[in-house]
């Protein structure tokens, strides 16, 4: 049974033409309105229980296809069947008004979802808890960071009885701990027969709660299929499709626009020095230099490190992920990834590791194999990497 059926939905939007006063091009009736379609014969369906990720880049119609499904908007053509209770669209900037306070947006999103009055009071506690902000449900939601925010809203979400969720990149907002904590918190609702669809540029997520994945360009389905397969395509093809540039010294194939470049990749132990052999537990950081070559803000650094026997990706880490600020930069800088300890079995690694638009849209800079290294011990597996990130 379907809890989503899509048949053929496309959603089509008039944009006026462009110069003088928009008064004045309705009086004089200067041109017709031009017409963008932001999604173009879409057909899918979701099975109870199931989730499915929606990739692509900036402008591929991910969020305009949530709204469709979320009844925010409607289709110009096709048709779209909802079998069970929506729990309403999880994104940043709509459904909370910025002047009523926590509580009371709270007390709102519910009831829009179906609560009584009297049963979104009683859950409010709850909500409070999850979102873990007792302290600031009496204060303005203009007062809030967007992190809080995120949070208010995906503890209203789960705690109205959702049967669907639809979600719109709010998990790549706030600290790691509390993503975590979503995260599995989602992996709990779809166990219960909970479905979703989640839209996102961070791949990790999508593969971590998604079982099936549809990538969208230009409004159009160009890739349908399971999670890891079509995270695949799409990594390579963006890989594919972005400028290769000469290395520049660094032994590593790269690519990327330039408009921030990697210098220099180091591996340091724990008293400072370049290495390229560690226990297994021991502490490391991983150095990267860059020179920002125009002025860039909050762009995402990322390492991913890899076996080199079978080349399974071990981590893949960014300070988007991990709700790391980087700030705004231009000229040269550093970064730097602290880990805990190595959380790696005994064998060769290699580490990749680049630095890409705030969106994820653009790679400014990646270089693949940046460097090798060597783990010795065998009693450590492959789980949980501790960090932290620092900029300098």
């Amino acid at each position: 049974m379907s809890d989503i059926t899509v048949i053929e939905v496309s959603k089509r939007y008039r944009i006026a033409p462009g110069g003088g006063p928009r008064r004045l091009r309705r009086l004089n009736q200067l041109g017709a309105r031009k017409e963008h379609w932001a999604l173009r014969d879409i057909s899918f369906d979701l099975g109870r229980g199931e989730s499915i990720g929606l990739l692509g880049r900036n402008g591929s119609g991910k969020s305009t296809l949530l709204r469709l499904l979320g009844r925010v908007t409607q289709p110009t053509s096709g048709q779209i069947n909802i079998g069970r209770k929506v729990g309403g669209l999880l994104t940043l900037g709509e459904a909370f008004h910025p002047l009523l306070s926590g509580e009371e947006n709270a007390i709102t999103g519910a009831i829009v979802a179906g609560l009584t009055r009297r049963q979104a009071t009683r859950r409010l506690s709850d909500i409070a808890a999850f979102a873990e902000l007792e302290e600031f449900l009496d204060q303005p939601l203009r007062t809030y960071s967007d992190g809080m925010r995120l949070r208010l809203a995906f503890a209203t979400a789960i705690n109205i009885d959702p049967e669907i969720l639809l979600i719109d990149e709010v998990l790549a907002v706030g600290d790691i701990r509390f993503r975590d904590k979503c995260m599995q918190k989602l992996n709990e609702l779809r166990e219960s027969g909970v479905s979703a669809v989640v839209a996102s540029h961070y791949m990790a997520q999508l593969k971590a709660v998604c079982d099936r994945a549809i990538w969208l360009a230009d409004g159009r389905v160009r890739v349908m299929g399971y999670v890891d397969d079509v995270v695949e395509r799409y990594e390579r093809a963006m890989e594919e499709t972005a400028p290769v540039r000469e290395s520049g010294g660094l032994a590593a194939k790269r690519f990327g626009t330039g408009d921030v470049e990697i210098t220099d990749v180091k591996l340091l132990n724990a008293a400072g020095a370049a290495v390229t052999t560690f226990p297994a537990g021991s502490a490391a950081t991983v150095m990267i230099d860059y020179l920002a070559h125009k002025e860039v803000v909050e762009p995402i650094f990322g390492v991913s490190v890899h076996s080199v026997a079978d080349g399974i990706r071990c981590f893949d880490v960014s300070t988007a992920a991990d709700g790391q600020s980087t700030g705004t930069l231009k000229g040269p800088g550093r970064i730097q990834l602290h880990l805990e300890r190595i959380a790696l079995a005994k064998g060769a690694y290699h580490l990749d590791a680049g630095v890409y638009e705030g969106t994820w849209e653009h790679t400014y800079d990646y270089l693949w194999q940046a460097l090798y290294f060597d783990v010795t011990s065998a009693n450590a597996k492959v789980v949980r990497q501790p960090r932290t990130w620092s900029m300098e």
